[in-house]
């Protein structure tokens, strides 16, 4: 009997020290299966990660590109590269100044300067701001004889291309000592926001992983445990890199810099908060039983891939609805990011569990005998279920203090203002910035983006009165500088084109306003048979937030509506999704005012770009409906067992600690958005990672749980269940 018992204790006992380091009773085919799929992950990283470094290479930064075909500015681009000789250049000022005046000599230079630069490729030939004899040009040099502006068409197209042909006219420039030189202009400030995305990947990869490696190692207090969702999301960022760029090189698909980020960005938190569900949920079975580590992966798995694959399939269906995008800045992020959550959604599905099975459960069977012989759950879970007493015990003060502490946030709204300034794109001192304050302050405001106004003829050759004519109409309207015929005319006579220079920032709200009035200006008073068409940099810019202004009307309800059937899908019901969807509205307006706020009063920055909230608000949405799904997934599934009421005390305490974990990783890595010099990638990595913060502190434990308590088995409406009895869990408000 002794024998016998002794025995009974060493098959059952939880406190064993040995543990399976591999699946047990499946033989050698499970081992021989997992290796496989560890060994072909391994051969598909080494066969793509050389395309996930030339991923930058294929992309294009220059704004004009990415606007829709109906954009009147886009138009203007199309029909100098068409129709005119010399193609759509755009110019490179560059700026050259001596206070007090600059010296003969120095003009004697900035001639000989402007003939060398006729040699750098990809440009035409520069106007120089003197002649031979050393007389200023009109409207080259300051009035105090200080600045000086040479002009350099630049031919070059692809944001590589231009960025190397601006590079190397700040090669060829050497002026005398003592002044100062700066390259401007719509090529210069294109080529050093190029220029800030040429390393981008590599550190916000770089920065990414280790801020996600410290946050695993806080949670899981194990490196090995640590390492496996990182080796996990890496795989598949150089899988997902590897389409992009193949698309990109070969079939067409035109991306940027900032889709490629938000890719990598978007991945590694998503994908670890995957990889952090399914631990935790096998650390649950193990529990059960710690003895059987290999069943109780397999359980773990089956019960959490639909809520992962439904999370999943939330963000792709909401990435989905940017193709319906004007913008195709905006609509790029949608295959982009539907190919960066495929393929994260694949590697955790056959690559997290191989790796944890290889492993072995000793380092979770660890954390399983730690929390066992605790006398309580850890700090996190006292702090959830303390919250979650208070907020079962008053659910209608809870419901009503979090709606209005999220409505006083929203009031920062009201400190929203568009910023389409180039200038005020850079959070670090550029050369194009410079040489745009130099210009400013002895110019025109205008001087260095000036308007192409493209006038053209249906039934014949243009005239010299046709093109004066349309002169007139754009000196009409205030705040114009100047505007200067061009000689050159179209290959078939039929177009030509007028400069137009603004006196007041062109890429400010008045600038940009100033732009729509000579559109209007143009649109009548014209000649029968003559148009004009308004393009240039600040044009471009109008279009690209008219643009944006149409995407965010039509985002918002597609994207809700999306979101709606997928939740209806998953919890098979109406209400419950009705109000899952309300509290991250809610939430996001909260935020995004909130940011505003910071923005504004307490950084002093000039506005926000009008994509910035089109973007956190996809972002917010649908990666807060994730956490919806993990709690509210949990929260049917333990229905079964009890009453709805007790059913979401239980599955706050069992998925608390897994949730507050994915939001610190997934708030972290959007906040490394913020290390990057452009002001509205910063914008947007802030106010994600506060979203996601109080949508984890307010909505999944204060708004969702109370709202969810008070509606009871309402809530699954119009589904008909009969409650179970409650009475093996206490009441949580008791």
């Amino acid at each position: 009997m002794r024998s016998e018992a002794k025995a009974g204790r060493q098959r059952s006992g939880p406190d064993r020290k040995t543990a399976p380091s591999a699946p047990p009773a499946s033989g050698a085919r499970p081992r021989l299966l997992l290796w496989l799929v560890v060994v072909a992950w391994l051969l598909l990283a080494g066969l793509l990660s050389p395309f996930q470094g030339k991923l930058q290479s294929v992309t294009s930064n220059n704004a004009a590109a990415f606007l829709p075909d109906s954009a009147p500015s886009a138009e203007v681009s199309r029909f100098l590269k068409d129709r005119f000789p010399d193609g759509d250049t755009r110019p490179a000022l560059v700026v050259q100044r001596r206070p007090g005046g600059l010296t003969p000599a120095d003009r004697d230079a900035v001639v000989a300067e402007a003939t060398r630069l006729r040699t750098v490729p990809g440009t035409q030939a520069p106007v120089a701001p003197f002649t031979a004899g050393g007389r200023p040009v009109p409207g080259l040099v300051s009035a105090d004889g200080s600045v000086a502006v040479t002009v350099v068409p630049v031919t070059a197209t692809g944001g590589k291309k231009v960025r190397e042909t601006v590079d190397a006219l700040r090669d060829a420039l050497h002026p005398p000592s003592g002044v100062t030189t700066d390259v401007t202009g719509p090529a210069g400030i294109s080529a050093d926001a190029i220029a800030v995305f040429s390393d981008v990947d590599f550190r916000l990869l770089a920065a990414t992983a280790v801020l996600v490696l410290v946050l695993l190692l806080i949670v899981y207090r194990s490196p090995l445990l640590a390492f496996v969702p990182l080796v996990v999301v890496s795989f598949a960022y150089v899988l997902a890199a590897g389409i992009v760029y193949a698309l990109a090189a070969h079939a067409g698909l035109l991306v940027n810099s900032q889709a490629t980020s938000l890719m990598l960005i978007l991945m590694f938190g998503a994908g670890t908060d995957y990889c952090l569900l399914m631990t935790a949920r096998y650390q649950e079975e193990l529990a059960a039983d710690p003895s059987a580590a290999w069943p109780a992966l397999r359980r773990a798995v089956r019960r959490v891939w639909p809520t992962v694959f439904f999370s999943g399939l939330t963000v792709m269906a909401s990435l989905s609805a940017l193709f319906a995008a004007d913008l195709g800045s905006t609509r790029v992020l949608g295959p982009v990011g539907i190919i960066g959550t495929a393929s994260v959604l694949l590697s955790t599905f056959t690559l997290m569990p191989a790796l944890l099975a290889l492993i072995g459960p000793r380092a979770l069977l660890r954390r399983v005998r730690a929390r066992q012989g605790a006398a309580g759950p850890g700090a996190i879970g006292r702090a959830w279920e303390r919250t979650a007493r208070a907020v079962f015990r008053r659910p209608w003060w809870a419901t009503a203090a979090t709606l209005l502490f999220f409505a006083a946030g929203a009031t920062g709204l009201t400190r929203s203002v568009d910023d389409m300034s180039l200038l005020h794109a850079f959070r670090e001192p550029t050369s194009s910035a410079a040489g745009y304050r130099t210009l400013s302050d002895a110019f025109p405001a205008g001087t260095a983006a000036p308007l192409t106004v493209v006038v053209e003829r249906a039934d014949g050759p243009l005239s010299d009165a046709d093109l004066a004519g349309a002169a007139a109409r754009v000196r009409s309207v205030p705040d114009i500088a100047s505007v200067a015929p061009q000689r050159v005319r179209s290959e078939d006579g039929r177009a030509g084109r007028l400069q137009a220079v603004l006196d007041t920032d062109p890429y400010d709200a008045k600038g940009l306003d100033r732009v729509a009035d000579v559109r209007h200006a143009l649109s009548s008073g014209l000649p029968s048979g003559v148009r004009a068409v308004v393009g240039g940099d600040p044009a471009v810019q109008l279009d690209t937030k008219h643009a944006a202004d149409r995407d965010l009307r039509i985002l918002v309800p597609l994207v809700l509506a999306i979101i709606m059937l997928v939740l209806v899908a998953l919890l098979r019901a109406v209400v419950a999704p009705l109000y899952l969807i309300a509290t991250v509205v809610v939430s996001f307006f909260g935020a995004l005012g909130i940011s505003m706020f910071v923005f504004r009063d307490l950084l002093g920055q000039h506005g926000v770009n009008p994509v910035m909230p089109t973007f956190a608000f996809l972002f917010l949405v649908a990666l807060g409906v994730d956490y919806n799904i993990f709690l509210m997934a949990r929260v049917r599934e333990d229905a079964r067992a009890h009453d709805t009421r007790t059913a979401v005390r239980t599955a706050l305490l069992s998925t608390g600690s897994v949730i507050t974990s994915a939001s610190l990783v997934l708030a972290g890595t959007f906040s490394i958005l913020m290390i990057l010099p452009l002001v509205m990638l910063f914008q947007l990595g802030f106010t994600v990672a506060l979203g996601v913060l109080l949508d984890t502190v307010l909505v999944r434990v204060v708004l969702v749980p109370a709202v969810t308590y008070l509606l009871g088995e309402k809530a699954w409406w119009p589904a008909r269940r009969t409650a179970p009895a409650a009475a093996a869990v206490p009441d949580p408000a008791d």
